[in-house]
């Protein structure tokens, strides 16, 4: 027999071997219900947080140029001119287009001027281009020299009486009874109300008491 088969004749199991008694160690991971509560809580958080960060990405970013709907109704609310209608004026005297001016809430005499288009030689000095008109009133462009007399005040109105609506502080000084501080002060009261609606509005004047507007009731119209 050769030495290579008497060596695997010597290493062939019999079946009589015994088998090693091996100890194994014990597993170390051991998880406790407390541990496993705990990684289940810690799971839960951060797919909250991750829900919250996709969903504050998903919302658009406001237009800083647009302002909110809240702020244009109350600035529609706080407009003193919201919701009126326009009025009509005439406008007579040096200018190139005389008739009548379609303006808006609360125009000015100086908004009535432009499509109306005054004269070279027309006084706007003499006008006060700040002040309010009033639906239905008409306004007469002068010339120099057509405001020297109270007449020419009257003529403000086309009819036989100062202007309550028109007429300059001056010019009012010329009515019986009112001096420089009662004209300044009707001035005062058209510009803060828009303009008289009716010649008993004199009496809300500071300075104008019942006897004073008997005397003025037919020296002024509006």
């Amino acid at each position: 027999m050769s030495t290579l088969n008497r060596l695997k004749d010597l290493t062939r199991p019999t079946g009589e071997e015994e088998l090693l008694d091996v100890a194994y160690p014990a597993p170390r991971l051991h998880l406790t219900l407390r541990h496993a509560a705990f990684a289940a809580a810690t799971v839960v958080v951060l797919v909250a947080g991750i829900v919250v960060l996709q969903a504050e990405g998903a919302s658009p970013a406001p237009d800083p140029e647009l302002p909110a709907v809240a702020e244009v109704s109350e600035m529609s609310a706080m407009s003193p001119e919201a919701g009126t209608e326009d009025m009509v004026v005439s406008v007579v005297g040096a200018v190139e287009h005389p008739g009548l001016v379609t303006l808006a809430p609360g125009a000015r005499v100086d908004d009535a001027l432009g499509p109306a288009r005054p004269l070279p030689e027309s006084d706007l000095a003499s006008l006060n281009l700040a002040q309010r008109l009033t639906d239905g009133q008409q306004l007469v462009v002068p010339v120099p020299g057509d405001q020297a007399a109270p007449e020419a005040a009257a003529a403000q109105t086309g009819g036989g009486g100062v202007s309550l609506n028109s007429a300059s502080a001056v010019e009012l000084t010329a009515l019986p009874g009112v001096g420089p501080a009662t004209a300044a002060a009707i001035v005062a009261h058209r510009e803060a109300t828009g303009g008289f609606r009716n010649i008993e509005q004199l009496l809300d004047v500071k300075g104008i008491g019942p006897a004073k507007f008997e005397s003025l009731r037919d020296a002024v119209t509006l």
